[in-house]
């Protein structure tokens, strides 16, 4: 029998003048890396788009009980804002006069009812506003 001939690899062998071009690959390498990262972000859902409600929205607020075991701590710097009851409805506005107001709206964008003082009906709220006009 006769011995099976080992093969040897050919290896490539660049011309003497002519060498790999390794800054076109790594250029290359980076670009491919970088488009293939933000499809996977994208698909993932980790890029977020804004919409035309976004346009919408001028801040966001959150609500701190009062009534808790916990120590809620709130900064003594103004917020710059300022709210007010007009039809019914808490309004907020820029403390530094502009005359941009927005509507307080809750997650559903429902908006927010307010009361004249601390009343907590209606019959309540007209003995108030008759007891503070002249």
């Amino acid at each position: 029998m006769s011995q099976p001939e080992t093969v040897q690899p050919k290896t490539v062998r660049p011309e003497p003048n002519q060498e790999p071009d390794i800054v076109k690959w790594v250029g290359l390498g980076f670009v491919i890396g970088l488009v293939v990262a933000v499809i996977t972000l994208e698909m993932y859902g980790y890029i977020k788009h804004p919409s035309e409600v976004d346009k919408a929205t001028i801040a966001e607020f959150k609500l701190l009980s009062l009534q808790t075991e916990a120590d809620v701590r709130v900064s003594e710097k103004s917020s710059g804002k300022e709210a007010f009851c007009a039809n019914d409805y808490l309004l907020i506005r820029p403390s530094n006069g502009n005359a941009v107001a927005g509507i307080l709206v809750d997650t559903k964008n429902r908006p927010v009812s307010c009361r004249y003082g601390f009343a907590k009906t209606d019959a309540e709220e007209d003995y108030l506003k008759r007891q503070t006009q002249p």
